[in-house]
């Protein structure tokens, strides 16, 4: 950079950074520096996106792709997370510089702090912190326009300030706002009360919670994504009864893991799970449960043979390891069975083995098919690891009491053999002996009864002998 301009960008009291196409920070001057907290070691090479606020990233990504088409913007703001933890309202001019593929910017800090001994500001003081927050907050008049917004509301509806202009919230859809939350909304207005609800936006998918406070003829409203809290609630209730319908004898491992499977499919909508069992022998796989997938698609995936190249499933437990297939229609790993996915519409498939909790054997899959072609998300891996562990304990303790089961019945053959089997060549030694002639050892009879006891000695040997297999069988389960 020239001594002379980077004498200005330095000095200056407005906020200088210089970052790639890629978002890594290059260069910051002292102004950025001082009121982040950071150090210049400290921002260098950093992703911008690491210092935004979660709720701006979406929109941050995508300033950067309109930007390297327009070259320049003006009036962007958003939030960047300072040191302490604090974000600061910060608007930006952005310059984009195709010759060294740089983006300038600078930036005007919007946020002020209410202390202090100078009280007069106190309203735009309060109007910078509500900027600055975290939840979107927005002010909606009687006939349900609304009047005033933060930018993380902007975040939130993925909307900018000219389509939010004079917009009726029930005409908001990316919102999404229920029959329910609008019926809450006219009890504000009629009946001057605080409330809250929590509600899925089916437009962007998410779990949001909204906060109401009616003030004269307005109404006052925070709203936060609560996706993530939601969702671990939601999976932990799903956890607690799948595990409560597990230790219920009326259930079958089967019915069970299709609870499992459906409880999924209602938090994350757009997945459609499946369940494969492997065989003993470790060769195929075998349709054990999907709610949501055709009946022919899984007929024809029925006893498919595992391999290398055998779709994510059979491919998945070849390796012993997950296997993610973004698009169908172009990976390899499909080649054989695009044709069998093709009319049922599915695009992705994302297959995990159920490996034994001894490492020995590969259970089953958990396999994820979307309709259409995408990656997971963060979520959505940490959700599929938590089924496949669920899965796990499942099929372990169906197997477990299988072998129980297997077990007792063992037990009470070697009872029954143990009460008639045996008792019936004793009693006849015992009858045999009570006819021996003691006074006259060398008799027909003696001899006579001396081979029925030799017969019947080998008959009770034969008898203990199947006693001594059953056991060391059972020895061999344990």
């Amino acid at each position: 950079m020239d001594a002379r301009l980077s004498f200005l960008f330095d000095k200056s009291n407005d906020f200088f950074c210089v970052f790639d196409k890629n978002g890594i920070i290059k260069h910051t001057n002292s102004a950025l520096r001082k009121t982040l907290g950071y150090s210049e070691a400290e921002l260098y090479n950093v992703k911008i996106n690491t210092l935004s606020h979660p709720a701006d990233v979406r929109r941050r990504e995508e300033l950067a792709t309109l930007l390297l088409r327009k070259k320049e913007i003006s009036g962007h703001e958003t939030r960047i997370k300072g040191i302490d933890g604090r974000y600061y309202n910060i608007k930006w001019s952005l310059f984009f510089n195709s010759h060294d593929d740089l983006i300038y910017a600078s930036g005007t800090n919007l946020t002020n702090k209410l202390n202090g001994p100078n009280q007069n500001n106190l309203t735009d003081n309060i109007q910078h912190i509500l900027q600055s927050f975290s939840e979107g907050f927005f002010i909606i008049n009687n006939k349900w326009q609304i009047t005033a917004y933060n930018p993380a509301f902007l975040a939130i509806t993925g909307l900018n300030n000219k389509q939010l202009k004079n917009i009726s919230l029930k005409k908001l859809h990316s919102l999404g706002i229920t029959d329910e939350v609008i019926t809450k909304f006219e009890a504000a207005f009629s009946g001057n009360t605080t409330d809250q609800a929590q509600y899925f936006n089916k437009y962007f998918k998410r779990w949001l919670r909204i906060n109401i406070y009616p003030f004269k003829h307005e109404v006052m409203v925070f709203i936060r994504d609560i996706n993530a809290v939601k969702i671990q609630q939601l999976i932990l209730a799903l956890e607690k009864n799948i595990l409560e319908l597990n230790a219920s004898s009326s259930q079958s491992l089967q019915q069970t893991i299709n609870e499992l499977l459906k409880g999924i499919e209602e938090i994350f909508p757009d997945m459609i799970c499946s369940v494969l069992e492997v065989d003993e022998a470790q060769e195929r796989v075998y349709h054990l449960a999907a709610p949501r997938l055709a009946v022919e698609y899984c007929n024809s995936i029925n006893g498919t043979a595992i391999g290398p190249k055998v779709g994510s499933c059979g491919t998945s437990v070849y390796h012993r390891s997950q296997v993610i297939v973004s698009d169908i229609e172009k990976d390899p790993l499909w080649d054989d069975y695009r044709d069998i996915a093709r009319p049922y519409g599915l695009k992705a498939c994302w297959s995990t083995p159920v490996i034994s909790s001894q490492g020995a054997h590969v259970l089953a899959t958990f396999a994820v098919y979307y309709t259409t072609a995408r990656e997971p998300k963060g979520d959505e891996l940490n959700m599929i690891e938590r089924t496949v562990n669920i899965l796990r304990v499942l099929m372990e303790n169906k197997r477990n009491q299988d072998n129980i089961k297997d077990q007792n019945k063992r037990l009470q053959e070697i009872a029954s053999i143990s009460s008639h089997e045996i008792r019936r060549p004793v009693a006849t030694i015992l009858g045999l002996v009570n006819l021996f002639d003691k006074k006259n050892m060398d008799t027909p009879m003696n001899r006579e009864i001396i081979g029925h006891i030799d017969l019947t000695a080998q008959e009770l040997d034969s008898v203990i002998h199947t006693i001594v297999e059953k056991t060391i069988h059972l020895k061999d389960e344990l």
